[in-house]
This record gives C-alpha cells, sequence and structure tokens, in this order.
C-alpha cells in the first residue's frame, strides 16, 4: 500500500515521486471532487492502481477560495481486495479534518514536511502489521487498525431462527441488551 494526499494546489505522496504528474493529471477529477461525492468512500481503478479515497472539503472564509479541498488515497495494486481499508481511509480523513481544524495541518504551508512524514508512518506502520498508533500532539492520537476480512458470509435459512425452551412468562429480560429483548418478544414457541 501507497499513501498519498491532496491538498488544493499541493500534492504529498509517500514514497516520493510514486505517480507520475501526467499519471495525476489524468486521474485528478476522480482525486479532487465535485462537492456531491465529497465525504464519500471513492475508489478508482487506473494504471494499474486501486486507488481509495475520501474527498473532504472544509468550508471556511480563512481560506483560498474559501474552503480547503483535500483526499487522502491509498494505493494498492489493482488485483487487491480492498475492502478492509475503506473504514480506515473515512477514519483517517476525519483524523485529518481535526487536524487542520486545531493547528491548520494541511494548510499551513511549514507543515509540508511533518504531513509526509505522518503518511510515511501510516503507510509504514498498516503495512508492517495492520495497525498504527500515532501521537499528533496534546489533544489528538491516531489510532487505526486495518481488520481482517471474514470468510464468506453465512446463508440464513428459514430453520435457522430461535425457539423458546421455557415459558415465555418465566423469562427474565431486564439484564438483557435491546437486540435480544426485541429479538425474543418475536419468537413463538
Amino acid at each position: 500500500m501507497q499513501a498519498g494526499l491532496g491538498v488544493e494546489d499541493r500534492e504529498g505522496e509517500t514514497p516520493d515521486d510514486f505517480l507520475s504528474k501526467e499519471a495525476f493529471d489524468a486521474i485528478q477529477n476522480f482525486i479532487i471532487t465535485k462537492p456531491e461525492l465529497q465525504g464519500r468512500l471513492i475508489t478508482v481503478n487506473a494504471f494499474g492502481l486501486k486507488f481509495v479515497g475520501c474527498p473532504v472539503c472544509i468550508d471556511n472564509p480563512k481560506y483560498k477560495r474559501n474552503a480547503l479541498i483535500f483526499n487522502l488515497n491509498f494505493v494498492f495494486s489493482e488485483s487487491t481486495n480492498t475492502a478492509s481499508y475503506g473504514a480506515v481511509v473515512k477514519k483517517l480523513a476525519g483524523y485529518m479534518i481535526q487536524l487542520e481544524m486545531e493547528n491548520g495541518f494541511l494548510s499551513n504551508e511549514d507543515k509540508v514536511s511533518p504531513i509526509l512524514e505522518f503518511l510515511e508512518q501510516v503507510r509504514h506502520d498498516l503495512n508492517s502489521n495492520g495497525v498504527c498508533n500515532i501521537a499528533m500532539g496534546e489533544s489528538c492520537t491516531v489510532h487505526l487498525k486495518v481488520m481482517p476480512q471474514t470468510g464468506e458470509k453465512m446463508v440464513v435459512q428459514d430453520h435457522d431462527v430461535p425457539i423458546l425452551t421455557v415459558p415465555r412468562h418465566s423469562i427474565i429480560m431486564n439484564p438483557w441488551d435491546l437486540t435480544t429483548q426485541q429479538a425474543c418478544r418475536q419468537c413463538s414457541a
């Protein structure tokens, strides 16, 4: 996995020069998107690679053009199953919003180097052990974990339903969670 960040008129990636300027220009409309796609997970297959990103727009008059638009992308080989990375990308985009709102992490020109170091650390930690914990100042620690894919989902047959083995009135429902209480009411003996 590689990591990249497009921020308005700047871009950063780790490792450096992973994607040529011409290749980025060819897919930039899918990386820095229109408002309709912002906040949604987007997967783009191009150049034998799979780009998984979550475009974000922070509206604020302090930014050039009254908004900061960015997209954090993870890049994989085209054949990689990326289903378990979607939640990680969205969560990391949320962390980036928080860091920007607190201390201008993305918009401050002096922080280009720390951004790339941060992305490199995220990439290294997720690639090596699937877990990433990085302290980002006093108020934010980035916690990410790639959840392993479970096997195929089980098909539930009509006969695979709960049944009561004791009379309904003898069941004490108070200590049970709400889901169990709701399901128990639907059981017929």
